[in-house]
């Protein structure tokens, strides 16, 4: 976590905010509409594989070698149909030949990122997970450097071709070294195609494989919309894309979050233990940050955004108020929908994942038209407030979760003094940074002092998580 949180955030909100104040609204935008239109079949790229090789490789370190080859296989040969597939589509909707090209570069970088995640994969199915961490990071701290020299001492010209090529350079470098760690684990591989085994993975991993499909058009099909029904679409996706970008960077570490609770989880529910505490601890981990975060980025949006983006206006201020309150019902997410994928909940989940799918393209074909970039926002929200709802009450009713009555109370207060605090902040005319300090400390006060955050609970769930270790 520590890894991730210093090398991720400043690539978004130091090297990729400095490329797109360097290239402008207008080509930035290219970028993220062909960005987003990458990820739309990647899918096709997994279709599980790297969860089966790092479960099964964890269970069974001997079926590396028999199994390495032909999962490799599928994979290379789902790459080209994956290419094919986006570049035919991106033909059809009217991609002119320049875009085509860089499209064609952003899909090599998807597969060649999705071999990186498969490789190291297998380097934490092997438990090497003090190199899988370093591995993590290797091509983000490679891009920084490439990106830094671009954007700060001008060895090269910036560009968005440039931007793009950057990455495929240190993507292909992350997936030679995370192979070179594996290659000792792997003596004379016969490669062949193994039908049996794909049948295998593709029938237990597929529940998995859909959930990531809806969840991936429902989160990225706005930007592929917002280019198609509008004129200035480009324009609109740099303001949006803009908006999208602090977000990210949160919802990095309620992802880091989720990732540790999923096994967590897991095991209590196989174990049959009572739920509720690491529910209740987790709720209070991730939520009352997220809603101060929320509720800084929106009160103080005009500060903000123009601190991520010097171009900005009181229009993509007001686009990035609604687009940052999409991070509460992210973390809610995090936290009920982990609980009901340990749970195998997936027919419920995937089901959720269709309806929010429905709903996003209804809203972003009602609204894009007329409301552009701020209708892509009133869309996101909603839809992330469904699936954040949802997953929050069929987790409460499928689990039978409860809370204790007092952490609920102390919930609201909590609340409710971090309100006042921002009203307070604004009645003194405080800038958004003596603001955010001041609601930092009052949302800690409130975590520990009225025990949101059991510190004591905490401490116990880490000396059995220690202690399963050392047994």
């Amino acid at each position: 976590m520590s890894v991730n949180l210093l090398i991720k955030p400043f690539w978004i909100l130091g090297i990729d905010r400095g490329m797109q104040n360097a290239v402008g609204y207008e080509q930035y935008g290219i970028y993220t509409n062909l960005f987003a239109f990458s990820m739309l079949f990647i899918t096709l790229l997994d279709l599980g594989i790297n969860n089966y090789t790092s479960s099964n490789v964890a269970k069974n370190p001997g079926m590396l070698q028999e199994e390495f080859a032909a999962l490799t296989t599928f994979k290379l040969s789902s790459s080209f149909i994956y290419l094919a597939l986006t570049l035919g589509i991106g033909s059809l909707i009217g991609y002119p030949l320049d875009r085509l090209k860089l499209l064609w570069i952003l899909g090599l970088n998807q597969i060649l990122s999705y071999f990186y995640t498969y490789f190291r994969s297998i380097v934490g199915g092997l438990q090497k997970f003090r190199t899988d961490a370093l591995l993590s990071v290797v091509d983000r701290t490679l891009m920084i450097l490439l990106c830094g020299l671009m954007l700060w001492f001008g060895f090269f010209e910036i560009s968005i071709q440039a931007f793009i090529l950057a990455q495929t350079f240190a993507y292909s470098v992350a997936v030679i070294i995370s192979f070179s760690v594996i290659k000792p684990h792997l003596s004379h591989l016969t490669w062949k195609i193994d039908m049996g085994l794909f049948r295998k993975v593709v029938k237990q991993m597929l529940p998995y494989a859909l959930l990531s499909l809806l969840m991936t058009f429902y989160t990225r099909l706005d930007v592929v919309l917002i280019r198609q029904l509008i004129p200035d679409g480009d324009i609109q996706n740099g303001i949006y894309a803009s908006a999208y970008r602090l977000l990210e960077a949160a919802n990095m570490m309620a992802a880091l979050v989720a990732m540790l609770l999923l096994p967590m989880f897991s095991k209590m529910i196989a174990s049959k233990e009572n739920l509720n505490p690491l529910v209740q601890f987790s709720s209070g981990l991730l939520l009352l940050p997220a809603f101060s975060f929320c509720l800084i980025a929106y009160c103080y949006q005009n500060p903000i955004i123009h601190l991520l983006n010097h171009q900005s206006t009181e229009y993509a201020a007001s686009v990035f108020g609604l687009v940052i309150l999409c991070f509460f019902p992210l973390a809610t997410m995090y936290i009920y929908g982990t609980l009901l994928t340990a749970n195998g909940n997936f027919k419920v989940l995937n089901t959720l994942a269709g309806i929010a799918l429905a709903i996003n393209l209804a809203l972003n074909y009602t609204l894009i038209p007329s409301l552009k970039a701020m209708g892509a926002a009133i869309a996101a929200i909603s839809t992330q407030g469904f699936i954040g709802i949802t997953n929050f009450v069929l987790a409460l009713i499928l689990l039978k979760l409860s809370f204790e009555k007092k952490f609920v109370a102390r919930f609201i207060i909590s609340m409710v003094v971090i309100l006042l605090l921002m009203w307070l902040s604004i009645n003194l005319n405080w800038t958004w940074w003596q603001a955010a300090a001041l609601i930092g400390v009052g949302t800690l006060a409130c975590m520990v002092g009225l025990k949101i955050l059991d510190i004591e609970q905490g401490l116990l769930l880490l000396k059995s998580k220690q202690a399963e270790k050392s047994n």
